[in-house]
């Protein structure tokens, strides 16, 4: 994609996903076609991970009528809701309310259905990021939002527009402890 993209081949942005495949592979093998996915100005790998077409993928990215949309939505609007994927979004943080939406629409329908948001760490600035999440908990809804730290919100280190660390967590501090008057057992804790 980076060759097409430097031979002026690819109409539009591009903004790889290089490093980063283990994520969406890992999470998109664990759903089923019909659960859904939003994603990022970064959505190829999540788009292949999710079951696309190569050949469809890249007609999209190459601006032909036989891509995914027509070629019009270029490589950072790229859908393909036939295998759940809602679409690329080149707005940061901008899929979050639509990933809320899309898993109200399967609990309201019954339709037992999972969402995943795939956004980075620049989307942590936004804030419908915290307003969806907010609601998703308000309501249970079936969606989970994930966070996948390539350390740049876009081309920019998160450290000159993210205040604090972020610190590696041991996953024994993770657990969660039981509180005062909680009856739940350490026989409910997760094994070390």
């Amino acid at each position: 994609m980076n060759d097409l993209y430097t031979r002026a081949l690819m109409p539009g942005l591009a903004h790889l996903y290089i490093g980063e495949e283990a994520v969406a592979v890992g999470v998109c093998s664990a759903l089923r076609r019909d659960d859904y996915i939003t994603s990022t100005h970064r959505g190829h790998g999540h788009c292949l991970a999710k079951g696309a077409s190569p050949d469809l993928m890249f007609a999209e990215l190459l601006g032909k009528r036989a891509g995914y949309c027509k070629g019009k939505g270029g490589s950072m609007h790229i859908a393909d809701p036939d295998t759940g994927n809602l679409g690329a979004n080149a707005i940061v943080g901008g899929s979050a309310a639509l990933a809320a939406g899309a898993a109200f629409s399967s609990k309201f329908l019954r339709q037992d259905r999972v969402v995943v948001c795939f956004f980075g760490e620049g989307a942590l600035g936004q804030g419908v990021l915290y307003e969806s999440m907010n609601l998703a908990q308000l309501w249970t809804l079936p969606v989970i939002y994930l966070c996948e730290n390539n350390l740049y919100n876009e081309y920019t280190h998160f450290s000159e527009t993210t205040a604090g660390e972020i610190a590696a967590q041991d996953h024994r501090q993770m657990e969660r402890r039981p509180a005062a008057g909680d009856r739940r057992s350490d026989a409910h804790a997760r094994p070390e």
